[in-house]
């Protein structure tokens, strides 16, 4: 069975809870009705993860996109993003990706045509989880095409890596998908991996995620070649630094040169409900210009940079760990989501693992005690500059200055000496130093910040921001 050309989506919009606008699963129909038109996205996500999503979500914008005479199945596509079976109970697993078939069912007998083409496995690290869930995947949708006679094209899964050792071994990933594709017959020229920042800088900090998905970009080029298939990668980043800063207004011209070679990237919820339209429209025009285009080139040597970084980062940031949790506690919900009490990630502290908030709380959090988590990376600063290296990494990472400069004014550093310690500042304080940046917070922001408690005020803080987290 050979898989035809088909359209790759550049604009995925998602339902993540970075925006500071509580938005309810029921809202989510007509919020995916808005990001075909309005936001001129081609591709919605559906989202099970860690979320509390209807099953007939995916039929339903199925119904109501083809009310509107919105062309599912041609340019515009709802992809399905599945739990993790290692992760979370197999019938959500079982039922998401059932949500993604019945809403094909529907999309044929209303277009004749397929609204899910794809299907997203977050928090990928174990290959065999891969295989297993695109047999499954492939068997699904092979009852509906031999016993309904309905002539479906099968689905294919996108492996979400979202931690940095993912992003070093994606040919791995890549090569166990493609196998299980050729061994159902299915001889496809189009691949599409997606690659997370924000788990990823959780773990292992900004400097190290960030160097990890330009060497992944640069290690699909090369396999796109040897496999001899488009290798089409879908990037996810909001608008901190911390989480990649692709969906930042001020930011997103530097964002869009360091990591090229992207194909798709993620419109996610604060760019779309924090910001001005006009700032969506230079995120989307800059975007979408610099889809596809030449990967940037990376050295083998940069894998021992991330170690580094890695060190430096959990060295700190661990040292923070309970502050971060308690705080956490009081930044507000914007989606359905299951708790990151129940559903969070692990911190990884030399032998031990703490659970932490998932991303967006995460570094919603770190803003509330005064130090922007892309400062976390401050320690790596430091030694780099003694060791007279640092020229080599911000060769390597264009940009790292713009970003630190951006975070400037969102630091406040008497509050951070309250509700953190003298450790940190004086650390963020060298770094910034050794980088020729003078903070000059926003003295709205800065007012807020001082208010003792701030956690009642944290989505307020975000509001100036023009994110959450």
């Amino acid at each position: 069975m050979r898989e035809g050309k088909m359209h790759v989506p550049r604009l995925m919009c998602t339902q993540h809870p970075d925006t500071t606008e509580k938005i309810t699963a029921q809202q989510e129909i007509d919020e995916a009705i808005q990001a075909f038109t309005m936001y001129k996205c081609d591709e919605v996500m559906s989202d099970y993860e860690g979320k509390l999503t209807p099953f007939v979500q995916p039929k339903e914008i199925v119904l109501k996109a083809h009310g509107l005479g919105i062309p599912l199945g041609e340019k515009a596509f709802i992809t399905v993003r599945i739990p993790n079976p290692s992760l979370e109970d197999f019938d959500r697993v079982d039922l998401a990706i059932e949500a993604g078939v019945i809403a094909n069912y529907y999309s044929f007998k209303l277009y004749d045509l397929q609204a899910v083409k794809w299907y997203i496995l977050p928090m990928v690290e174990d290959i065999d989880i891969v295989r297993l869930v695109q047999r499954l995947i492939l068997k699904k949708l092979s009852i509906i095409r031999e016993e309904l006679n309905i002539n479906i094209e099968p689905s294919q899964l996108i492996p979400l890596l979202e931690d940095v050792k993912s992003h070093i071994r994606i040919r791995s990933y890549i090569n166990t998908l493609f196998t299980v594709l050729r061994e159902h017959g299915i001889d496809i020229n189009t691949l599409r991996v997606f690659l997370g920042k924000s788990d990823a800088a959780v773990k292992s900090g900004h400097i190290a995620s960030a160097l990890s998905i330009m060497y992944a970009l640069s290690e699909l080029r090369k396999l796109s070649m040897e496999l001899q298939v488009e290798v089409k990668p879908i990037i996810g980043m909001g608008i901190p630094p911390f989480r990649g800063a692709l969906n930042n207004p001020e930011l997103v011209e530097y964002i869009v040169q360091r990591y090229g070679g992207f194909s798709t990237a993620t419109i996610q919820s604060a760019v779309r409900y924090d910001i001005p339209y006009k700032d969506y429209v230079k995120v989307m025009e800059t975007i979408l210009s610099n889809v596809d285009r030449d990967f940037v080139k990376i050295e083998p040597v940069i894998l021992e940079l991330i170690d580094q970084s890695i060190k430096a980062y959990r060295d700190l940031a661990s040292r923070y760990i309970d502050v971060i949790r308690k705080i956490a506690e009081y930044v507000p919900t914007t989606r359905d989501r299951i708790s990151w009490k129940n559903y969070g990630r692990i911190f990884p502290v030399y032998n031990e693992g703490y659970s932490v908030p998932r991303a967006i709380i995460y570094t919603s959090a770190w803003y509330a005690t005064g130090v922007p988590p892309v400062f976390l990376d401050a320690e790596l600063i430091i030694e780099l500059n003694k060791r007279e290296e640092l020229d080599y990494l911000l060769k390597q990472l264009p940009y790292l200055r713009e970003e630190w400069e951006y975070d400037s004014r969102f630091y406040v550093h008497h509050v951070a000496l309250k509700r953190l310690d003298e450790y940190i500042v004086k650390k963020v304080n060298e770094a910034l130093d050794i980088l020729g940046i003078k903070p000059e917070p926003i003295d709205s922001y800065r007012a807020i910040l001082e208010l003792n408690p701030v956690e009642p005020h944290i989505a307020a803080i975000g509001r100036i921001r023009g994110f959450l987290g």
